[in-house]
């Protein structure tokens, strides 16, 4: 398999998980979070509390936004051969494993997305880092760069929740 082609997969991957949680996002929040709310701990109370009247159209904003975002570091990644560009992308997203895991196990519950990361998003990373080791890629790059990258794409996701949070 080509690198190039693992690197745009990742849209679909993206995409996948993401379609999980906008056919479930909605309905969770009305019928499993009252059930649960009350065994949360304040801080994750109080920020989900925040966003429990996310809308299906709302989510599907933010995942849009994110979306180009990851559209346009994967071509500059493909384009550039600035592959620290997509291994930080990567990372970023590979923090949904362990969210969404996290959250099922300490919930006792289904969260939106754990489907997919489990059975999508897990294989995905566990294949491509597979991949980079396998074909000695993880020298050239610098992994610090990566985890900027990772710094730098932190605003993108509050831009996005925030852009969504005004779409109605």
């Amino acid at each position: 398999m080509d690198l190039s082609f693992l690197i745009w997969s990742f849209l679909i991957v993206f995409m996948v998980h993401n379609f999980e949680e906008i056919i479930m996002i909605e309905k969770w929040f009305h019928t499993t979070y009252p059930d649960i709310k009350e065994k949360l701990p304040a801080f994750v109370r109080n920020e989900l509390e925040k966003r429990k009247n996310i809308t299906t159209a709302q989510f599907t904003m933010a995942v849009f936004v994110l979306f180009l975002v990851a559209s346009i570091v994967i071509f500059l990644t493909i384009l550039q051969e600035h592959f620290f560009l997509f291994i930080g992308l990567n990372l970023f997203f590979s923090l949904n494993i362990v969210t969404h895991i996290t959250q099922a196990i300490v919930l006792k519950c289904y969260v939106p997305g754990l489907w997919t990361t489990i059975f999508v998003i897990l294989p995905y990373n566990l294949y491509f880092y597979y991949y980079l080791e396998l074909h000695q890629l993880y020298y050239t790059f610098n992994f610090l760069d990566s985890v900027i990258i990772v710094l730098c794409l932190l605003p993108a996701l509050l831009f996005a929740h925030k852009l969504a949070e005004k779409w109605s």
